[in-house]
């Protein structure tokens, strides 16, 4: 079996809490541990370190699906080396924490400990060797990656990250500049207000949450779509504030950023409502079903669902929204009455 170690770097649009770190320790030690993967995920700040270790296509494939990932940006795969034997006997990951508990846990390595001492063979091979200088190297310089990405891009992912710590209220023109690395005058030259600028985001927003699962419309349904869109909302619970704080402005005539905000959720509806007209053509959906109607009944269900749980969280919102969507399939079934 042929054998490869790939390396790679990213950043990340946000940092992730200690509940999402061990979320993803969780999931990927398992994953990987199926697919025969070994090596290490370090995570500094936004910045990631990836050594992936096993067979030649499904390394390449596990790196694929980081560079997919919206949450990802810039990646790059800075080796991709055919190799006799693995450097690491499973999979671990790594990030700053004192807590001991975490510092226990099976899957994790601490390699950020300050008086930690490489061992005499750390950089015996060419991924060891750019593990050890991710390591040594501080966050601040490894973030100056993404300064190549286009000033807009840096605006809205800065603005992203914004609004996952302080929310709408507080987000600033001046709070964007200081996380994208640049001045409130550069910020402001490409979104004049916070209303406008809270627009944009929110249009990315959405784009980076639906386009993974969009797919899924197509081969499981709207309904299954949008039951896998509310678990996605609930993860990210930041975008649904904005959206609820979006409501004033989009309301408000006066309001110049108004219509950008329309404008997401109009084209948003417009794709459901095409879903379920591809439902009802392969038969997914009864032809009783009235298209515009059924979207707006599914997106009523959907936003209010979303917006209940910002104030009143519930374990499983996912079960709940599919037990009223059945509700509703089942009046699809009978002819609408004008």
């Amino acid at each position: 079996m042929s054998l490869r170690s790939l390396v790679f770097t990213t950043a990340r649009t946000g940092r992730l809490d200690q509940a999402g770190l061990l979320r993803l320790l969780a999931v990927e030690r398992a994953r990987n541990a199926d697919l025969g993967i070994t090596g290490v995920l370090a995570l500094d700040d936004v910045n990631v370190f990836g050594i992936v270790e096993g067979p030649a296509e499904v390394v390449r494939d596990r790196v694929r699906e980081v560079a997919a990932d919206p949450a990802n940006v810039d990646v790059q795969v800075v080796l991709d080396d055919p190799i006799e034997h693995r450097a690491f006997a499973d999979w671990s990951m790594a990030f700053r924490t004192d807590d001991p508990a975490i510092l226990a846990l099976p899957g994790f390595v601490d390699l950020f400990d300050p008086e930690r001492v490489p061992g005499p063979g750390s950089t015996a091979t060419r991924s060891g060797a750019l593990l050890e200088w991710f390591l040594r190297t501080p966050p601040g310089q490894l973030s100056t990656r993404r300064s190549t990405r286009p000033v807009r891009d840096r605006i809205l992912q800065a603005s992203i990250e914004v609004l996952r710590d302080v929310g709408p209220a507080r987000a600033s023109l001046g709070a964007v500049a200081d996380r994208a690395g640049l001045s409130e005058e550069e910020v402001a030259k490409h979104y004049q207000t916070v209303p406008v600028l809270l627009a944009s985001t929110l249009a990315t927003w959405l784009d980076q949450v639906i386009a993974p699962f969009a797919p899924m419309a197509v081969t499981d349904g709207t309904v299954a779509y949008l039951r896998r869109l509310v678990v996605a909302f609930a993860e990210d619970p930041a975008l649904d504030r904005l959206i609820v704080s979006s409501l004033a402005p989009a309301a408000d005539p006066g309001e110049p950023a108004g219509e950008a905000f329309l404008a997401s959720y109009r084209a948003f509806r417009a794709g459901i409502r095409a879903s379920l007209e591809h439902d009802i053509v392969v038969g997914r959906e009864p032809r009783t079903m009235d298209p515009a109607k059924g979207a707006q009944q599914l997106l009523a269900l959907f936003d209010g669902l979303r917006i209940q749980n910002l104030f009143d969280p519930e374990p499983d919102v996912a079960a709940t929204f599919a037990r009223a969507a059945e509700r509703l399939r089942t009046g699809w079934s009978e002819p609408y009455s004008s």
